[in-house]
């Protein structure tokens, strides 16, 4: 699996949020308000908009004097403004949410910029109240708040303040192994490597999102163990997606990974990720071992019945593996390698990886001349065709493309890489994060 380390930094687009103005009367002359308010958990008060305390008439919320713009003391003396989080604060998540919200008055004009000279965008609520910031922010940048607040009488006040992001100085990368336009089989899951392992999968899973052109089509994501998957890469973690049953055949997928500024716990979220990717024709292989045949369904009806030979399941550790298997990826020649049994470097043609256990469906010629195809189950756990057959097979395939193996005692585990199908549609689901 290839993992693509891309360091992607975004900063999103838009805006000042003009609002109508109300009929002003008397406005010579505004204040700032700089704002250093916020408001924590269990702060007693009333809760008013999105989450955001009203504060009592004994407790201001504001810092410092601000004079109403009126020559009469005017009612914009009385409007109070909470952040949230409080302005001044550095080091806040780019995905946190960002509200502010006037009391005794309303929102006229907001307008939100980066240090880099990004617009922001955001809304004001209904009652014009609540100001909410819409867009995601960037990475290692401060955020300048700008706007009026304006009382009954139409007297305003500025309301001003900062806040600035984290700046991380790494990030966690993240592959997915469908690359983009690609076509994969029915079985195939949707596999996104974390590198390294997050802490806060059920932050990650969040930003994941599947659809399809189809409706109805259950699926559901599974936390699979943390793992290493190259050498000196260190441990990564590994959400599959995997729906109820197979994928329909003809079926347009897209994923939509939204994780760049996302607080794993143990790190950020370096990029965004989309993949468009369409479920192919329906092709499933079933090998049922006691038959000695390999049975390949195309679009629900028989398309080859190949003569093949499967693990000798009496001598230990050469049974073919029982369990629903995917097709991992084909080669045209492959050196096999088991040195308990006496052999290395052993060239085969026409292999295709159905686990990551060292089971292959391939070309075994001695076999084929022996004529033991279709006769005896002779082999060290792969599915061995002849060569006509298997390059048949080989020129078919796609990754994902099931391989339902049956008849064996010993079934399909974790150590055999990608195992989602051998857990029950239950079992699955209780794999999510969420």
């Amino acid at each position: 699996m290839s993992l693509l380390p891309a360091l992607r930094r975004r900063t999103r687009l838009i805006a000042l949020v003009p609002l109508a103005a109300l009929l002003l009367t008397a406005c010579a002359h505004e204040e700032v308000v700089v704002v250093r308010t916020t408001v924590t958990p269990g702060q007693p008060s009333s809760a008013v908009g999105g989450g955001v305390a009203q504060p009592s008439s004994d407790a201001p919320s504001t810092v410092g004097s601000a004079q109403p713009t009126s020559k009469g003391p005017g009612l914009a003396a009385q409007i109070q403004v909470i952040s949230n989080p409080e302005f001044g604060k550095k080091d806040i998540g780019p995905n946190d949410p960002i509200s502010v919200t006037v009391f005794s008055g309303t929102i006229s004009a907001m307008k939100v910029e980066a240090s880099d000279g990004t617009p922001v965008a955001g809304e004001v609520s209904a009652d014009k109240t609540i100001f909410t910031v819409k867009d995601r922010l960037a990475y290692g940048l401060t955020y300048n708040f700008a706007g009026t607040a304006t009382a009954p009488d139409g007297t305003t006040k500025k309301i001003g303040g900062k806040l600035s992001t984290v700046n991380p100085a790494d990030t966690v990368r993240t592959a997915v192994q469908i690359p983009e336009g690609g076509t994969v089989g029915v079985g195939a899951p949707i596999s996104v490597t974390f590198c390294p392992a997050v802490q806060d999968k059920a932050a990650a899973q969040k930003a994941l999102e599947v659809t399809t052109d189809k409706k109805d089509i259950p699926g559901s994501w599974g936390w699979l163990a943390d793992e290493e998957f190259s050498a000196g890469e260190g441990v990564c973690s590994q959400a599959h997606y995997r729906t109820k049953d197979y994928w329909p055949a003809n079926t347009k997928v897209k994923l939509t990974a939204n994780l760049s500024g996302v607080n794993y716990g143990n790190g950020w979220g370096r990029e965004d990720l989309v993949r468009n990717f369409t479920i192919g024709r329906s092709l499933i292989m079933r090998a049922e071992v006691s038959t000695m045949r390999l049975v390949v369904m195309k679009d629900g009806a028989v398309f080859r019945n190949y003569k093949a030979s499967y693990g000798k399941e009496s001598v230990p550790g050469r049974t073919t593996v029982s369990g629903i298997h995917i097709v991992q990826k084909t080669y045209p020649t492959f050196k096999m390698c088991n040195p308990a049994y006496g052999y290395c470097n052993l060239l085969e043609r026409w292999a295709i990886r159905i686990n990551n256990n060292g089971e292959f469906i391939h070309e075994n010629e001695k076999v084929e001349q022996a004529g033991l195809l279709g006769v005896q189950n002779v082999s060290h756990g792969c599915i061995n065709l002849g060569g006509v057959d298997a390059k048949e097979l080989y020129d078919t395939v796609i990754y994902g493309d099931p391989v339902e193996v049956s008849g064996t005692s010993v079934q399909i585990s974790a150590k055999d890489y990608i195992y989602d199908w051998g857990y029950s549609w239950d079992e699955w689901q209780t794999l999510s994060a969420l």
